[in-house]
């Protein structure tokens, strides 16, 4: 009877146990202006700091889709990474120096962000 609650008990902290070390992972969709393939190499080398597993923006929908680990990183600091870069997004502006640094394929039209 003994041996067999202590069988039990190990059970009970094995499965405690493994179901304690999830990481707090998200996925994440956010605007970024660009316009082209050499932006999309660009911004998605900006956005791939630690706690990044993965990054892809498309030059049609101008979103970036990313995947992160949130005890790490957070969305906003992926977005500030981004704007140092250059790139304007939904959270941040670029300054314009990063901006102007830019080749002149990857120069967009830059937009005012509506006041909330």
């Amino acid at each position: 009877m003994r041996r067999l609650f202590s069988i039990a008990v190990l059970a009970l902290l094995f499965a405690f146990a493994c179901t304690g070390n999830k990481t707090p992972a998200i996925e994440a969709t956010v605007h970024v202006w660009g316009n082209n393939d050499q932006c999309k190499a660009t911004i998605e080398a900006a956005s791939k700091v630690e706690g990044v597993t993965e990054a892809v923006w498309s030059p049609d929908s101008k979103l970036l889709k990313l995947k992160l680990d949130t005890s790490v990183v957070t969305v906003n600091t992926v977005l500030q990474a981004v704007a140092k870069a250059g790139y304007d997004n939904e959270k941040f502006f670029a300054d314009d120096y990063a901006y102007n640094k830019l080749p002149a394929a990857c120069q967009y039209e830059r937009r005012p962000f509506e006041t909330k």
